[in-house]
């Protein structure tokens, strides 16, 4: 009995799928501007953050699970003693093939910890504590679980996917009352989300896009705004390597006010969302991909609660090397292009990230950072507020698990 036994054993793991793995850590040193909400005794602070992470992965015909855990470890410097800031990030997606032209997917994220909350004056306030003398929760969670499909209903060159989720954003001991001047601390958000696209080759250059985005927000502040846009498109691809896609649309809106005598307000505007992808030509070939994005949507400002007509421009620049050096770059810039109190509301947001592999070291990285935000909104501070942060660090990283 003990050799067929063991045999069969041999058998059942011999057959079980591998399991690969990824794990990295990395160490920042980090030069910034005080966020909006915390109290700094200088306008430049330093943080160190520590941030070990591990990718799990699981392959079959039929099943494909990814698991990614990534906890930071955050030491800020900004009063007379130092604090240490955990935040956990957990994400998980699994996609399960019932036919080969019907997938089911799944994806759950969280992210969860604390961050300074001395304060919600905003730029251009004073520094006083929300409640003087009563100590404030900065405990933070952002969480989303989604269940959706693939499919191409049989038909060639057909792909449609869609997911339906539940989201919830913001501190857990919210804001209760509307934002007033000076106030940057967000509401809580909980809302159910719903995105579908599809995608049909209408020729080999040709591909017609039909995109449903919707979602219905309540806000810890009593306000709740529904959202729901269509917008069928067109993406033609002039050669392998650019694509321009073209989407005018509609979006339609309702804002339900935190007073039930007030009455519901209805928005109806046009949208228009236009993305084009090209190389950019550096020397002898072409490694830099670049993504010019227009877009003019409907906005849910997230401090008042009211639906915005906002208009944005980006570009988003990206190289990728040998053995995964990568150097991304982005430029935005958006504004409110309705009247009203957000009439003059905009912000430009630059960022820059690079992953360069160390010589003569397959697992080490040097990996820099910086971004710069300008921001101009009617209830963080009556001027435009700057901020900025750099990083530094190190990181090690072994790609080749697996049990």
């Amino acid at each position: 009995m003990a050799l067929p036994a063991l045999a069969l054993g041999l058998l059942l793991v011999a057959a079980a799928p591998d399991i690969k793995y990824k794990a990295s850590a990395r160490v920042e040193s980090i030069v910034r501007t005080p966020l909006l909400t915390e109290l700094a005794n200088s306008p430049v602070v330093t943080d160190v953050l520590a941030a070990p992470r591990l990718e799990g992965f699981l392959n079959t015909h039929l099943l494909d699970v990814k698991l990614i855990y990534e906890p930071q470890f955050l030491i800020r410097q900004t009063t007379t003693r130092p604090t240490l800031e955990i935040l956990q990030s957990v994400y998980t997606t699994g996609t399960y093939k019932i036919r080969r032209d019907l997938s089911l997917l799944a994806v759950h994220t969280t992210t969860y910890g604390t961050f300074p909350f001395d304060t919600n004056g905003g730029g251009g306030t004073g520094s006083l504590p929300v409640l003087p003398g009563a100590k404030v929760s900065s405990a933070y969670i952002y969480t989303e679980t989604a269940a959706g499909f693939w499919t191409s209903l049989g038909i060639k060159r057909m792909a449609i996917a869609g997911t339906l989720g539940w989201v919830v954003n913001g501190l857990l001991d919210p804001p209760v009352r509307p934002a007033r001047r000076g106030n940057a601390a967000y509401p809580q958000q909980r809302y159910p989300e719903l995105r579908v696209q599809s995608f049909y080759g209408a020729t080999r250059r040709d591909y017609l896009i039909v995109s449903l985005y919707g979602r219905d927000v309540s806000f810890s502040t009593g306000n709740r705004d529904s959202l729901l846009q269509l917008a069928p498109g067109l993406q033609h691809f002039f050669n392998p390597l650019v694509d321009l896609t073209v989407e005018p649309g509609l979006a339609f809106g309702r804002e339900y006010p935190r007073r039930p005598d007030r009455p519901v307000e209805n928005v109806l505007v046009p949208t228009l969302e236009t993305r084009l992808q090209a190389p950019v030509p550096l020397g002898n070939h072409w490694p830099v991909r670049a993504t010019v994005r227009m877009r003019y949507l409907p906005y849910m400002d997230p401090l008042t609660a009211q639906l915005v007509e906002r208009g944005d421009v980006g570009v988003d620049l990206v190289w990728k090397g040998r053995r995964e050096a990568k150097v991304t770059g982005k430029l935005r810039y958006a504004r409110t292009l309705t009247p009203g109190i957000h009439s003059g509301d905009a912000e430009f947001k630059t960022e820059f990230e690079g992953l360069y592999p160390l010589p003569l070291s397959r697992y080490l990285y040097v990996q820099g950072k910086g971004q710069l935000t300008w921001t101009d909104h009617v209830v963080i501070s009556s001027v435009p507020v700057v901020q900025w942060y750099t990083s530094v660090g190190l990181v090690v990283r072994y790609d080749r698990g697996r049990l």
